[in-house]
């Protein structure tokens, strides 16, 4: 139910019915008035009241700053010869203003709608320090606030950690007859924030390059502004301007103000150069808390992408840059191998980049596993992301290299592992874990011959599922055929594979030969022939997904340059974290010994010599060498970290239980892998370049005339995410008619063929 005191009465056409239609037509508020409390500041910067008394008090265009106190004081029972009166607006609830003049009681109603807080402190109280010129009136002049400072304020956000907060803020962008604007588009751009600081809307007169005159959109207002061209020079000269308003609603936000395209994009510039994935609905709820705009989808859509070009580059020009900017990042790093092709047309096709910084510290000391994986790219033209990650000495991921090819091809996997190969120039045989892609095999076993090449457990148990769905059993028996894949793949000796294995055989026969046809040498842990440090999938860190899904929809530069980013900030990071390590090994592998070390707590342990041990854990005995650093568990041996039989003997002769720690988990390793860092590229140099000369001969010689690739994204709005294996298993329909799976009764033919010779029985009968 609505309050009466905004109700409008019915009555019949008087004087004093008219009287009172004119008041309703004014703009009203309630104001609530408080005293007694205190004044805090919430997380978000907006001022909250704690305490005290409140009142309420109608105020409307008639009143007057003097009743107004009256009233206030007299509600309150304070004396106004000793308090000050302070109030907010909607838009900037984190702002103090002082209410001291009849012009501040325009502004109350100006700049809120409905409500109002209005804050009666005496001269003992303290508040928040605040402090932003607030606009005074649509005429643009600016009310000067003064404040009180609190010993324990916290600061205001700065115009650098929150550009252009409010649109309060640009209403002094328009001046008054003499105003200078470098540009036409300049002016309009002044003009449109002058219009949304004040809240009214204007429409054109004349609206041509070398004249410009503008209106209040409310018929018979004179405000209105004309500007014109100053002869070559480009800049435009506001030569007459009104800025009186004839009415006051217009002036409360309430209508549609012009928000150009072009000035969304300048708006949001910072924050998308920050965060290229900033979402339209983001932008949206931003622009309306930050300006009181209401932005359409399409608006915020289309802004997002003009400034992505402008911080970024355009799609098309983005490619030329890509030779120089291999050429720079070389320059710029040496060692670094930074490479691309293109076809005979001169369209992109690849670009594979290997810092020196990655891979020195793959080649000193990370282990020799490299992850490879890839990505479908969404942005404008379709491409596929190609990486090579390794682990650090704290079994984070390492950045090796990465590679954006056209389709992840058999050419362009071969391509990326020959390059891969020339950058690591590394001598060890090198484990490779990977999707079973069979283009990604292929190309493997051309450039690197025999090396050991391990199949990802996440992908495997995918492939397993779906085989799975072919089966006419029940869903209890396909649960329990997956936990026995499960042993199969993690299984570290060949006695409880062959147990796994015939608990499969049992189970199915024909999931028994799944397993042996899928090559199990390269996904069990108990067959594969090198030592893959208990690493069994592609996701053990997602961070270069990460990175890959921020930038994808940037063009192929400003793309690349993202990345880069990300791994020199990425490096940089860990470098610095390193020093901080009080123990011999990272936190994580510290966390993995102190779990082993509480677990072997209980276990027997019988002394053979300083380095035998025999150590039971009922009902099973497991021989530990020291020396070797070996159990028969086979997890010492496989991971290089002391397993739970290892740590029970080594608490039995108190011995330092790092100091039977593989080097490769090691703080001086991790020093060595970050000890090179990435340098700079000079980027602009390469944009001022491409700007110049894209079209040249020399541009085209010297690769600049690079053209984007011919396969382009379909029409439509691509998927947020990229479509993964199916890991789970929809339960299967089952007839309820003939009993069987794979089909409902609707669908049943044993019921239609039962149905049809019933009816023929019928018939014939």
């Amino acid at each position: 139910m609505k309050s009466p005191l905004f109700s409008h009465q019915i009555a019949l056409p008087s004087c004093s019915a008219h009287s009172e239609m004119e008041r309703n037509s004014q703009k009203v508020l309630f104001c609530y008035c408080m005293t007694g409390g205190e004044l805090l500041k919430n997380p978000d910067g907006s001022v909250a009241y704690r305490g005290g008394i409140t009142e309420g008090l109608r105020v409307d265009e008639s009143t007057k700053y003097d009743d107004f106190v009256t009233q206030v004081c007299g509600k309150l029972k304070v004396d106004p010869a000793s308090v000050t009166l302070k109030y907010t607006i909607q838009y900037d609830k984190a702002r103090l203003l002082t209410l001291a003049a009849q012009a501040e009681i325009a502004n109350l109603l100006d700049f809120n709608q409905g409500t109002a807080d209005v804050y009666v402190m005496t001269a003992e109280e303290t508040f928040p320090q605040l402090q932003l010129p607030v606009v005074s009136r649509c005429s643009g002049s600016v009310a000067t606030e003064l404040v009180l400072e609190d010993s324990n304020h916290v600061d205001s956000p700065t115009t650098e950690e929150r550009p252009l907060m409010l649109a309060t803020s640009w209403a002094s962008t328009i001046e008054g007859i003499g105003q200078i604007f470098d540009s036409a588009d300049a002016f309009r751009d002044e003009l449109n924030k002058y219009s949304i600081a004040c809240g009214f809307g204007y429409k054109y007169t004349r609206n041509a390059s070398v004249r410009m005159i503008a209106q209040c959109e409310v018929d018979g207002c004179p405000w209105m502004i004309a500007a014109s061209m100053l002869g070559k020079t480009g800049k435009v000269r506001v030569y007459k301007y009104e800025k009186t308003h004839n009415h006051r609603d217009n002036c409360l936000r309430t209508t549609k103000v012009r928000m150009p395209k072009r000035l969304i994009a300048k708006i949001m510039a910072n924050k998308v150069r920050e965060n290229p994935g900033y979402l339209p609905m983001d932008i949206i709820k931003d622009f309306k808390h930050d300006y009181n705009v209401d932005l359409t989808y399409q608006q915020a859509w289309r802004g997002k992408e003009i400034a992505l070009q402008e911080v970024n580059g355009s799609f098309l020009d983005s490619y030329k840059l890509l030779p120089g900017f291999c050429q720079r990042v070389m320059e710029s790093n040496p060692g670094t191998l930074a490479v691309y092709t293109q076809k005979d047309d001169s369209t992109f096709n690849q670009l594979f980049i290997a810092f020196h910084a990655s891979t020195h510290g793959f080649r000193v000391g990370c282990r020799p596993v490299l992850f490879i994986d890839s990505i479908l790219l969404k942005g404008k033209f379709l491409s596929t992301f190609l990486s090579a990650t390794a682990m650090d000495a704290n079994d984070d991921m390492f950045p090796v290299a990465f590679a954006v090819v056209e389709s992840g091809s058999l050419q362009d996997w071969t391509w990326f592992f020959g390059n891969l190969k020339v950058a690591l120039n590394d001598s060890r045989d090198i484990i490779i874990m990977s999707d079973w892609n069979e283009h990604l095999v292929r190309a493997v076993n051309d450039i690197y011959g025999s090396v050991h090449h391990a199949h990802c457990y996440r992908h495997l148990m995918g492939s397993f599922k779906s085989f799975l769905k072919g089966l006419h059993s029940s869903n209890s028996i396909k649960d329990a055929l997956r936990t026995v894949l499960e042993k199969l793949t993690y299984s570290r000796t060949r006695i409880d594979f062959d147990n796994a294995l015939g608990q499969m055989q049992s189970i199915c026969n024909k999931a028994y030969d799944w397993v042996l046809n899928s090559e199990p040498m390269c996904w069990a842990n108990s067959l594969f022939p090198g030592k893959r440090y208990d690493k069994f999938s592609l996701n053990f860190d997602d961070s270069f997904k990460t990175w890959v899904q921020e930038a994808q929809e940037l063009p192929i530069m400003g793309f690349v340059n993202l990345i880069r980013l990300k791994i020199a900030d990425y490096m940089c990071r860990k470098r610095t974290e390193c020093p901080t390590w009080e123990i011999p090994v990272g936190p994580q592998i510290d966390d993995k010994l102190k779990e082993n070390i509480e677990k072997s707590q209980g276990f027997g342990v019988h002394y053979f010599s300083d380095s035998n041990f025999e150590v039971f854990v009922l009902p099973n005995k497991y021989g530990v060498d020291l020396h070797n650093r070996s159990c028969t568990c086979k997890e010492w041996d496989m991971i290089g970290l002391p397993c739970l039989h290892a740590c029970a003997a080594l608490r039995s002769i108190n011995a330092d239980v790092y100091q039977y720690v593989e080097v490769c988990y090691l703080k001086e390793t991790q020093q060595a892998i970050y000890s090179e860092q990435m340098y700079p590229v000079p980027i602009h140099e390469i944009f001022i370049g491409a700007a110049t000369d894209g079209n040249s001969d020399e541009a085209s010689s010297t690769g600049l005339g690079l053209r984007p690739p011919s396969i382009r994204r379909l029409p439509g709005r691509p998927r947020g995410k990229q479509v993964k294996p199916d890991h789970g298993d929809k339960r299967p329909l089952h007839c309820a008619y003939c009993k069987e799976v794979g089909h409902n009764r609707r669908k049943c033919k044993a019921q239609k063929l039962a149905v049809s010779a019933n009816t023929g029985d019928g018939g014939s009968n």
